[in-house]
């Protein structure tokens, strides 16, 4: 997958910093589904990165884990994400429905879903996963459309940014 020949060449080239230096990455993939008009998402977060969130921003005592985890975690992340993930296709904001999250690695795989999306020829892509808790965080968004795959890189200081597929 594509994904992740991306996610291993970034941590290769990241790996060459300093133990001390820590990078903050995440990344988004959206596949268009002609047959169901529904986007797929998929958010790919470090653990460690979204379980700091959750107990910075809702609850100190929270734990991130397939045995130990906090009962209210679906809740928080659902709720978070809500502020932090925005899609505007041909100029609707469409609701953007989290389905639930896999732990895979050091990497939380988080589901989400945007139905009954008509072909489109824009997308806006508003993703601010993490850059209030981290100033160096990235966003790269892969979004795949009939075929053609587009991405973009958003942070705290470019938080949008438009694809166009004029197919």
């Amino acid at each position: 997958m594509k994904f992740k020949l991306l996610l291993i060449l970034l941590l290769v080239g990241f790996s060459s910093f300093t133990v001390a230096h820590k990078f903050y990455l995440s990344v988004t993939e959206m596949e268009y589904s002609e047959k169901t008009q529904n986007l797929k998402i998929t958010s790919h977060i470090f653990i460690d990165d979204l379980e700091d969130l959750l107990q910075t921003r809702y609850d100190k005592s929270i734990k991130l884990g397939q045995k130990n985890e906090s009962s209210n975690v679906p809740t928080l992340i659902k709720k978070y994400l809500g502020k932090k993930l925005e899609i505007n296709i041909d100029g609707k904001v469409y609701p953007v429905k989290y389905l639930g999250k896999i732990y895979e690695d050091d990497m939380a795989l988080l589901f989400l879903e945007i139905e009954h999306v008509p072909s489109f020829k824009k997308i806006i892509v508003k993703n601010t996963i993490l850059t209030d808790m981290y100033s160096e965080q990235k966003n790269l968004v892969h979004v795949a459309f009939k075929g053609t795959t587009k991405s973009l890189v958003l942070n705290k200081d470019k938080q949008e940014d438009v694809l166009n597929f004029n197919n």
